[in-house]
């Protein structure tokens, strides 16, 4: 059976990304660190994150195609009190070592999401933000925390999208409206038979 990605081989214009981040000496009680900015477009894989607190917090803001901002926000005591220990495309706790239950020093790997690699990839347009903080629930002064993200990006629209309508039919135009090619709302128009 055919899947999300099954005409991906015989496409162009895209490539796997793999956006690796990792910041030492995250203080408790700080704002947020903006690690991460991502101005492509394509399809969310899995966000990994690895930290040395129970409260290393990830912060994702995305876009979809109207442009609201979504957020998540994960860290590892969180997913371990809600019981997500077990594989799950939205994400569960990989690792959870606790060794002191009055200090949240650790070793902690959780996979923030995962369905790209289950059948399920998340779309997003730009532009994709990844911050990193640690709570004043932290009984550190301060955490390492690691994010890596893989996703399909989208490096050249015209040619995906030219590409995709040459494998669905090799006699469909290879004109492509430019405002499939810019992000947000916009009205496409009825274009004649003859072009």
């Amino acid at each position: 059976m055919l899947g999300m990605f099954s005409l991906f081989p015989l496409l162009k214009g895209w490539e796997y990304k793999i956006h690796d981040v990792g910041y030492t000496n995250v203080i408790r009680g700080n704002p947020p660190l903006d690690v991460l900015k991502m101005e492509e477009w394509g399809w969310l894989l899995q966000i990994l994150e690895l930290t040395d607190d129970a409260y290393g917090t990830v912060d994702v803001s995305f876009q979809g195609a109207e442009l609201e901002t979504v957020s998540w926000t994960w860290f590892p005591e969180i997913m371990n009190q809600i019981g997500a220990l077990a594989q799950d495309p939205g994400g569960w706790v990989q690792e959870y070592l606790r060794p002191n239950p009055f200090s949240t020093a650790g070793i902690y790997v959780v996979v923030a999401y995962s369905g790209g690699y289950q059948g399920s990839a998340w779309p997003f347009l730009p532009t994709t933000t990844i911050s990193l903080r640690l709570p004043n629930d932290s009984t550190q002064q301060s955490a390492n925390i690691r994010v890596i993200v893989g996703l399909v990006a989208i490096t050249d629209r015209r040619l995906f999208i030219q590409s995709l309508r040459r494998v669905l039919d090799q006699k469909l135009s290879l004109t492509v409206d430019p405002k499939l090619l810019v992000a947000g709302s916009a009205v496409l128009e009825e274009v004649s038979k003859s072009e």
